[in-house]
């Protein structure tokens, strides 16, 4: 099955109404067993630029940390989704479009593609960006990213194995597709099992970097505040 993010005016970008949207059909799909795989892609130039950064900025402090507990939730049925989840990256995946490819079982990628994790430069705060890069880079490269906020290209992505290849735009689909079916084949019940021991063996660095994250970007929220009177 593949699903496509739909708010191409936005790049994409994940409001409540998406990540609501987002966290029902992983549900779904987990629950219906005429589904063997599932490709996550976007609709328009941008896979997903990350969450409406305007949502966000709008928010009170305590509003603020209710969100993020949100973005975790969703966070968590992604690394709790059982079954083969492939990301066809269209174009830019900065912030929480990062996180949502580096959470699939195979990444492929368009010439165009960007993976960064610039919320520095938008005044929030990354909850998971140095945990999720430190999974697939030195932590000096990791540590320089995100505090840059620059992205990585798509042929630095394929150097440093963040993607399994770069596609074709007009073959991303179908050729994500075959991988997320190639996956299917293995039996269910062990592949199932596998990615949750992958999941359980980096939990409590998620659980950490969730529960600091969102304590920092309610301080993050608050300092903001109190510049502005």
């Amino acid at each position: 099955m593949v699903v496509a993010l739909n708010r191409p005016e936005a790049l994409n970008a994940i409001n409540r109404t998406m990540r609501d949207e987002l966290r029902q059909t992983l549900d779904e799909t987990r629950r219906d067993r005429d589904i063997a795989a599932v490709v996550l892609t976007g609709n328009g130039r941008a896979f997903c630029a990350g969450h409406d950064v305007k949502e966000l900025l709008a928010l009170s402090p305590s509003a603020a940390n209710a969100i993020m507990l949100e973005i975790g939730d969703l966070y968590r049925a992604l690394r709790a989704y059982p079954k083969p989840l492939v990301t066809a990256l269209n174009g830019l995946a900065l912030g929480g479009g990062a996180a949502l490819a580096l959470f699939s079982d195979a990444r492929l990628a368009t010439p165009q593609f960007e993976l960064g994790f610039p919320e520095i430069d938008r005044g929030l705060v990354t909850a998971l960006g140095p945990w999720l890069l430190g999974l697939f880079l030195p932590p000096a490269l990791a540590h320089q990213i995100v505090l840059s906020g620059t992205s990585l290209s798509a042929q630095q992505c394929v150097h440093r194995e963040l993607v399994s290849g770069i596609v074709d735009p007009s073959d991303l689909v179908s050729t994500s597709v075959s991988s997320a079916l190639s996956l299917a084949k293995k039996p269910q019940s062990t592949f199932s099992i596998t990615k949750a021991r992958f999941a359980a063996v980096t939990e409590n660095g998620f659980c950490e970097s969730l529960e600091a994250g969102a304590k920092m970007q309610e301080l993050a929220q608050a300092a903001r505040a109190a510049e502005s009177v």
